[in-house]
């Protein structure tokens, strides 16, 4: 008969036998979890470090998935300190005559640049075949490039500006615009644009104050006396100038309904008024409305209004703008309904041609407002010519047609363009569309708001 110790004895070795096959089982799990996890990061490495060099790979799964089969496996990359890299896209996308191409697609985790691009092995007899060499070419065209994607045209000489067109029917010349109001800081924003060719050549945009002893923004930005987040104003007002030169339309700035954009780097101010305002000018460039005539149409209206002109009145600063707020008299550029409601506002040009009697030109050009009186609008000093009817002088409109979008995306949503490699621009094309199919996945995964 086992005595009370020796029965204390077993039960406290059956205990200490139960607590060690217990942690030998999960020691053993994870041993063979961390094994596993091991043979699972080397196999990503394995494939995605040719497109990505990140330290561990983690298989996202989203409901977003299950409206893009074309996408296989979709994952992000973390660094040595477990902070979010960038994103790696398995895909495979049908080519312009049905074939697949399969490939993977890295993107930079905060500004969704293109980070590296890699075929994957496709022995299917349906593949779409990019030679290693024609792959580098197109490598070189699209990385570092902030998707999506579009296309512009190769130019054909350093003179020969005919394949930059973005926007037809614009008459070379200066143009000019300036809003017709100041803003909370007694600025008055301006936008002044040079065209050659039918090319966007140079644009400014600054604002003068109605207080003459103040500088114009640009300079009091540099003095710390005008003060914006993020950049210097003037740093930020040569950015988004530069940018409208790289994609030659406002519109492909992709201003958001806050008036910011996600696009321009090192731009966080609101653009409204250099979006308007340069939209102004290629209305006034259309119609062959320069500058000189643009300073005339103001000192018009100062004449309606108080039956002098502005050097009379002393609005002209030594820089030649008429430094003078409409504000008191938003009815001369204000349109309403018939419940005196406001529905829009009207342009230097517009308001001009109203003065003189003239049928006001349609801002954004439309043909309908010069066929339905041609003679009235020829009165008056406005000149009208033949651009008006969207082509530019001196090149064929075949050449100026404009794709309003690309892969279901609205130009006006791209944020880089690129000339096809010559050539290949099936190849080209195939690669842009696995790219702007990223784009439209990580656009509803990530919740993004696009205006």
């Amino acid at each position: 008969m086992m005595t009370h110790t020796q029965l204390k004895t077993l039960i406290t070795e059956a205990v200490l036998l139960f607590i060690l096959s217990i942690a030998l089982v999960i020691g053993g799990y994870f041993i063979s979890s961390e094994n596993a996890n091991k043979r699972l990061q080397n196999l990503y490495h394995s494939r995605f470090d040719v497109v990505m060099d990140s330290a561990s790979y983690e298989k996202v799964n989203s409901k977003a998935l299950n409206s893009y089969p074309e996408i296989k496996g979709f994952y992000i990359g973390y660094d040595a300190d477990g902070a979010p890299d960038g994103y790696v896209v398995d895909l495979t996308v049908k080519s312009l005559y049905g074939q697949d191409l399969s490939m993977l697609v890295a993107l930079d985790y905060e500004n969704t640049r293109i980070r590296g691009l890699a075929l994957n092995d496709n022995d299917d007899e349906n593949a779409f075949v990019i030679s290693n060499s024609d792959m580098d070419m197109i490598k070189e065209k699209l990385i570092g490039k902030q998707i999506p994607v579009a296309f512009v045209k190769e130019e054909k000489t350093d003179n020969d500006d005919s394949d930059k067109i973005t926007v037809p029917g614009l008459n070379d010349g200066v143009y000019y615009a300036q809003r017709l109001y100041d803003d909370r800081s007694r600025y008055i924003d301006y936008v002044e644009m040079e065209i050659k060719n039918g090319v966007i050549k140079k644009v400014k945009w600054d604002a003068f104050s109605t207080d003459k002893t103040n500088q114009d923004r640009s300079e009091a930005s540099l003095r710390g006396a005008y003060l914006v987040s993020g950049l210097d104003w003037a740093t930020q007002s040569y950015n988004i100038c530069h940018a409208l030169l790289e994609c030659q339309d406002p519109d492909r700035l992709a201003m958001k309904s806050d008036g910011t954009t996600d696009i321009v780097k090192g731009v966080t101010c609101d653009i409204r008024p250099f979006y308007e305002l340069a939209m102004e000018c290629i209305a006034n460039s259309r119609a062959g409305y320069d500058k000189d005539k643009y300073m005339i149409g103001l000192d018009m209206i100062l004449l309606h209004l108080y039956q002098k002109d502005s050097k009379d009145l002393e609005y002209l600063n030594d820089d030649g703008h008429v430094v003078f707020s409409f504000e008191e008299t938003p009815e001369i550029y204000t349109t309403y309904n018939d419940d005196n409601v406001v529905t829009g506002y009207l342009t230097v040009m517009q308001i001009e041609a109203k003065l003189r009697g003239n049928t006001i030109p349609d801002s954004n050009n439309n043909d309908d407002s010069k066929d339905k009186d041609d003679n009235n609008q020829n009165n008056g000093s406005i000149d009208y010519d033949a651009s008006e009817d969207g082509l530019n002088s001196g090149n064929s409109y075949d050449d100026q047609i404009i794709t309003n979008s690309l892969d279901d995306l609205p130009m006006s949503e791209m944020a880089s363009f690129i000339e096809a490699v010559p050539e290949r621009y099936d190849q080209t094309r195939t690669v842009v569309k696995a790219c702007n199919t990223c784009y439209k996945f990580l656009k509803e995964y990530l919740n993004w708001k696009v205006t």
